[in-house]
């Protein structure tokens, strides 16, 4: 690699892909083939390849797939790709430069990808495409909301009461998620435990009722008042906020197959190492023992490997796989494997705590501060190994804290509040309900994210500052579910700002005509 090109950072090469500031005419791959971009696809932000889903034609044949972009080809095994399935659907290697001279690349399947180097098919040197990047870069930050250039007229008033109706609709909305679940669970038992009907000693008759199930009957309030099912609900919702952003789908998945009712029955919760090697185990993140180098991690790994073996034999359900899990870009704080080590700790306080009794008796009858009570639960000491490693084989020069206070806080928010909000209204708790309400705006508000400036730059300004959660929870509402869909005429905002485009509908077209929105939906999608 060159003086020149050795510091360059692959963002910028995701950048020349998906802008193609490349000589499309002349683009070929390592070994001769001709190259045809059809679509550069759907940048990934998340681990795994860099484009998703892009079409390209090589040597005269579409495909349809992946791009890998890279800086040398050495990258790829530096990075381990060649054992992740994940880059299976890998259609083209992009590189800057081809310093091995090889012409393709292997994926875990055995399949070779072919190479296409950048470096040979730039317009310009890198030093011009460099500078046309960072003013592509500054017309990002310049896209703006619909009624930007006309909301300032709106009042301080007007925007509080329809931040109200979002808080209002924010809740609802994650509330009803919640139901959804209570209710599939209340489903389940009732089909394990009901027993279809039939005549002993008498031979079926084609066409007999009793053949036919009857439907499912009606939940009832009895049906949904089992206390496990609340803990299983408040446990997911629990193990969904511990997967921050990038692992929400596979720590729910975890909780819903390593369930409650599993722990108990495997007589895991007074066993810290096997209620670990469990969740490890099943997580599929239980690493090689080759692999690793520090030989506390060697005795960790292989303590947990001994006991999920044993585990193994009787367990009968899925088990992840590590390509499910995304570690980069993630903060060390963030990993998986440390949020893993505060779920075993979590889910023993729940079981051995009556953890959801215990959180809804704090909102219902707690005197004293009950967002500090409620923080207290949450506040948890993981193992002497996991206080001193981010991974089995990172370890940390400083104790690494399981849970961060911005964190809990989130967790309360968006778990423990909706779900005592739908206690109370299953259960007509007009207490729970009332203090439910107080507890969520005594709440601080969040750390700041990407969507929340957005409005607060473009629309709230400082007529209203988003220093709660219930505006911060509105703010991420109203551009998710009205700015990026083009919803200005439902939006009572966009009602006071665009009265004349909603009447003669010149609206709409403009708002879905909009690519810098669009743009930005795709890239803010994962924000909750």
């Amino acid at each position: 690699m060159t003086a020149s090109t050795r510091h360059i950072h692959e963002r910028f090469l995701r950048h020349i892909w998906s802008r193609q500031y490349l000589q499309q005419s002349s683009l070929s791959t390592a070994d001769g083939r001709t190259v045809e971009v059809l679509e550069v696809g759907t940048m990934n932000l998340e681990s795994g390849p860099d484009f998703l889903e892009a079409k390209v034609n090589i040597g005269g044949t579409a495909y349809v797939g992946d791009v890998e972009i890279h800086r040398t080809q050495e990258d790829w095994l530096r990075h381990h790709h060649e054992h992740d399935p994940r880059y299976n659907k890998v259609i083209l290697h992009v590189l800057l430069e081809n310093e091995t001279g090889r012409t393709a690349t292997v994926v875990e399947s055995g399949r070779e990808v072919p190479v296409l180097v950048l470096g040979n098919f730039l317009p310009e040197s890198i030093r011009a495409v460099w500078f046309k990047t960072i003013e592509d870069e500054r017309a990002r930050r310049a896209e703006r909301i619909p009624c930007f250039t006309k909301n300032s007229g709106v009042s301080a008033e007007a925007l509080r009461r329809w931040f109200d109706k979002l808080t209002v609709q924010r809740l609802e909305f994650k509330l009803r998620r919640f139901e959804e679940r209570l209710k599939e669970l209340a489903r389940e038992r009732q089909m394990a435990l009901r027993e279809v009907p039939r005549t002993w000693g008498e031979p079926p008759v084609e066409g007999s009722p009793d053949e036919v199930p009857p439907p499912y009957r009606e939940l009832t309030q009895n049906d949904v008042a089992r206390k496990e099912l609340w803990e299983q609900v408040l446990y997911e919702g629990i193990m969904e906020g511990l997967g921050y952003v990038r692992n929400m789908a596979p720590f729910t998945r975890l909780a819903q197959i390593v369930t409650l009712d599993v722990v108990k029955n495997l007589h895991a919760v007074d066993d810290e190492c096997k209620l670990q090697a469990l969740l490890f185990g099943v997580a599929g993140l239980l690493p090689k023992i080759s692999f690793l180098k520090e030989e506390n991690s060697k005795e960790e790994a292989r303590r947990l490997i001994r006991v999920w073996e044993n585990l193994r034999r009787d367990f009968r359900s899925e088990i992840l796989h590590p390509a499910d899990w995304q570690f980069f870009p993630t903060r060390p704080l963030n990993f998986p494997t440390v949020r893993m080590a505060a779920a075993s700790a979590l889910i023993r306080k729940i079981i051995k705590e009556d953890g959801f009794r215990r959180n809804i008796q704090t909102i219902k009858f707690s005197q004293g501060n009950k967002v500090q009570e409620l923080h207290s639960f949450f506040s948890i000491k993981t193992s002497d190994f996991w206080r001193a490693h981010y991974n089995f084989d990172h370890p940390s020069s400083s104790p690494v804290k399981s849970l961060g206070a911005t964190r809990i806080r989130d967790m309360i928010i968006n778990t423990v509040v909706p779900v005592s909000l739908l206690y109370a209204r299953i259960f007509h708790d007009f207490t729970v309900r009332h203090e439910t309400i107080k507890l969520y705006h005594a709440m601080a508000p969040s750390a700041e994210n990407e969507v929340t400036r957005i409005i607060e730059e473009q629309l709230s300004k400082d007529r209203m500052p988003l220093d709660s959660p219930g505006r911060q929870q509105a703010a991420i509402q109203l551009y998710k579910f009205y700015c990026t869909e083009g919803r200005c005429h439902d939006c009572d905002i966009g009602k006071l700002v665009f009265l004349a485009e909603i009447e003669d509908g010149a609206l709409r077209s403009s708002v879905e005509n909009n690519s810098n929105m669009a743009q930005v939906t795709a890239r803010l999608g994962q924000t909750m």
